[in-house]
């Protein structure tokens, strides 16, 4: 996968799927352009600092995500799966077996990868620090020295 910066009306003029809902293109400060192989997407954020996070979930399969966006992305069918516009700031995505955990600001989206929808999220009492991940065990640390612990098996869903 490639990812380059492009000019708005390049991105305006690309005839290709946008990796994000262009409702809010008039706070869009930012564009892009991703390749893989031969299927290209474009993207457009409100960020002037932060780059675009992507994770590769399965094979062409891309997780991305920057400010209050997310999506995943198929480029083995040039489709879409999921679009979730966040309520807070997007941190960062981490996979583990068929789960997806979408750290914002201030809550953990869980996405299921063999149905690609959301199936719980988890609010926070503070700001998100970080995720750890033991065996079945998730712990979600907070800036303010909190945590919350799941199983995996046990997520509500």
């Amino acid at each position: 996968m490639t990812f380059d910066i492009i000019e708005e009306q390049i991105y305006k003029d690309l005839a290709c799927d946008s990796i994000f809902e262009d409702s809010q293109d008039a706070y869009n400060r930012k564009f892009g352009i991703i390749t893989e192989g031969t299927i290209m997407a474009k993207i457009a954020w409100t960020s002037d600092l932060l780059q675009p996070i992507f994770m590769e979930i399965f094979s062409k399969i891309f997780a991305v995500g920057i400010d209050q966006n997310f999506a995943i992305y198929d480029f083995n069918t040039s489709h879409r799966l999921l679009y979730i516009s966040l309520d807070f700031l997007f941190f960062e995505t981490i996979k583990f077996k068929h789960y997806l955990f979408v750290a914002t600001e201030f809550e953990i989206i869980v996405i299921d990868t063999q149905q690609w929808c959301v199936i719980y999220t988890i609010p926070l009492l503070d700001t998100y620090k970080k995720l750890v991940i033991t065996g079945n065990n998730i712990e979600i640390y907070c800036l303010n020295g909190t945590f919350t612990q799941y199983e995996i098996d046990v997520i509500p869903s």
